[in-house]
């Protein structure tokens, strides 16, 4: 017999050669299984060990002799069931982690796009399309802004109807604001879509994150904001937002 046939289901050559031998011998002491497998002495019974361990040999003791005895051989099909089993299990395990590689993946495939913005046109374009994308009750998130009028008037109304607009169509806003505005902002703590935190900081930069879509903006004279459509800088945007607002004040 081949024990290549054994080696396809699993068996290393040693095991398979001793599995052979004890097939042949019946019940055994060690020294003929060395002599008939063709395995040293100093291995077979780390082999043997592992036979049992898989079922297909056992042992008895007789006057503090080991003898071994192979098992009957239709438990080679017992292993080969129990290898298919483990295999359908392992495939279940697979299949259930494949959408998490393949989004994985399309992180790494997806295509970064950045676009630069100038000025009132600019903060129009931007924020006209995000309450556009937006529907009712998805999220917004914003980390930086300070005292509106630290950006001029004309940028301070723009933003005080940019959140009536998000109002109205009914937008979560969620705001880290630094600690020098709080109080600044009577339309924000009025309305019921907007999540107010602070944070003891001063910026003229607010980053500003909704779906896939970054906007930083650089609010130092004419403001210039940088448009990154990426839902991989997104979500690492959102997670920093969080870990902010955890240690943010109300």
């Amino acid at each position: 017999m081949d024990p290549k046939v054994l080696q396809r289901i699993g068996l290393t050559p040693g095991e398979s050669k001793v599995f052979l031998a004890l097939l042949r011998l019946g019940q055994s002491t060690c020294g003929p299984i060395v002599k008939k497998s063709g395995v040293t002495t100093s291995k077979v019974y780390k082999i043997l060990s592992r036979l049992e361990e898989k079922g297909l040999a056992s042992h008895v003791q007789k006057n503090k002799v080991m003898h071994f005895k192979a098992a009957p051989p239709e438990k080679v099909l017992d292993l080969l069931n129990r290898q298919f089993l483990e295999l359908e299990q392992r495939k279940a395990e697979v299949e259930k982690i494949i959408p998490q590689m393949i989004a994985y993946q399309k992180q790494i495939e997806e295509e970064h796009e950045a676009e630069i913005y100038y000025g009132l046109a600019g903060l129009d374009t931007l924020f006209s399309q995000q309450v556009h994308d937006l529907k009712k009750g998805e999220e917004n998130y914003v980390i930086g802004i300070t005292h509106f009028e630290n950006y001029g008037k004309p940028v301070a109304e723009f933003f005080r109807r940019l959140q009536a607009k998000r109002d109205n169509k009914g937008i979560k806003s969620n705001f880290l604001l630094g600690e020098n505005a709080r109080g600044s902002f009577d339309y924000m703590n009025k309305s019921k879509f907007c999540n107010l935190k602070y944070l003891p900081y001063s910026s003229l930069v607010a980053i500003n994150i909704h779906k896939d879509v970054t906007v930083i903006g650089v609010f130092v004279g004419n403001p210039i904001l940088i448009k990154i459509k990426s839902k991989a800088v997104a979500d690492n945007f959102i997670h920093y937002f969080k870990l902010l607002w955890d240690l943010a004040k109300k």
